[in-house]
């Protein structure tokens, strides 16, 4: 059985895009595919009382898997557990995860092990990303945004760190800009230094967008009006803390925006509906005036009101963003063309024999 391990070192690196893309071409070859995600954060009720991981179970269902949901992903990231880590009370939660990961492979030819956010987390249990790839005998495939100073480093110490465990690199996010760097400069030189680059993906707006109704829905806001808007598109969000005059030119530079703003901001409100804003996101549990409501409806804008700050609020819709939803089916179909056109699965296979 191939055992094939997908991770990151950033958080939202698009692990479940390639996950699914490569789980399908598998499927398409007539393999026998399972799934599994050993760390779980976004708990999520499905069949009746089972608890379980909202992207793996997403997943488990795209791929049209069969087997018990009850081990699809055995451990949670709550703060109990980290608490009982600390105090030195923790189980082992390695043997729990080669139990359910048994169940889950029986019969498979392939088995696809879902990465928490980054390689690292889950070391404070024991059960890094790391530990898993190791223990269970799979080969890591690092999905990485090209962000930051860090992506190579990144890269070549998690190399190094698995050794022959390493199958290679996907580079996810690379914008027009940057295409030719990664062709002429990064490739090659990660080739160079023994980093097999299975493909890179250019960044696609619309795969990081949201609809209203999603935003509403996973923020837990009460939507006030503009029910009929709830299918629009967000791309961007602009936080409305700022003066008039500055928010203006932010907001003329940021299309397709939600703007996340106090509900006692009445001004940054009205030049939000005014300027064509997707989405009002209130703070503070503070409802608008009528004035504002009003002119919201009559331009088509959903406001949402929610009881957290702007910043918790900011960082919640970055979370939401970055995300697959089985809700957004043509989301997912075009991050699969996208997949579909840019991994090279002829080099990942060749690499695991297959």
């Amino acid at each position: 059985m191939h055992k094939i391990y997908i991770g990151s070192t950033v958080p939202f690196s698009g692990k479940g895009l390639i996950t699914l893309g490569l789980g399908k071409d598998l499927l398409n070859k007539g393999l026998k595919v399972g799934y599994f995600k050993p760390l779980g954060k976004l708990p999520q009720k499905v069949e009746g009382d089972v608890i379980t991981d909202r992207l793996a179970y997403f997943i488990y269902k795209v791929l049209d898997l069969k087997e018990s949901v009850e081990n699809l992903c055995p451990i949670w990231l709550t703060y109990e557990l980290k608490v009982k880590a600390l105090r030195g009370e923790m189980g082992d939660l390695m043997s729990e995860i080669k139990k359910a990961f048994e169940v889950m492979s029986k019969g498979k030819e392939v088995m696809l092990i879902g990465g928490a956010e980054t390689m690292w987390l889950g070391n404070l249990l024991g059960i890094s990303g790391f530990k898993i790839a190791n223990i269970l005998g799979a080969k890591v495939i690092l999905v990485n945004k090209y962000v930051g100073d860090f992506f190579l480093d990144s890269i070549v110490e998690t190399k190094e760190h698995l050794g022959d465990g390493f199958l290679g690199v996907v580079i996810n996010w690379v914008r027009a800009e940057e295409e030719r760097d990664i062709k002429e400069l990064i490739i090659p030189w990660l080739e160079k230094i023994g980093v097999p680059v299975l493909g890179w993906l250019p960044f696609e707006a619309f795969l990081t967008s949201i609809t209203a109704a999603e935003l509403s829905e996973r923020l837990g806001g009460r939507i006030i009006c503009g029910q009929e808007s709830l299918d629009n598109f967000i791309q961007n969000y602009l936080i409305g803390g700022m003066e008039v005059d500055k928010f203006f030119e932010y907001l003329r530079r940021t299309p397709n925006a939600a703007v996340i703003v106090g509900g006692d901001r009445a001004d940054i409100q009205l030049l939000a509906i005014e300027q064509g804003a997707k989405c009002l996101v209130l703070a503070g549990n503070l409802s608008p005036n009528e004035i504002i409501i009003s002119k919201a409806e009559r331009r088509g804008v959903p406001i949402v009101l929610c009881r957290e700050d702007t910043y918790t609020i900011a960082k919640g819709i970055q979370e939401i963003a970055a995300r697959l939803s089985l809700k957004e089916k043509e989301k997912v179909e075009r991050g699969l063309a996208l997949v579909n056109k840019h991994i090279n699965f002829e080099r990942i296979y060749q690499l695991l024999g297959i």
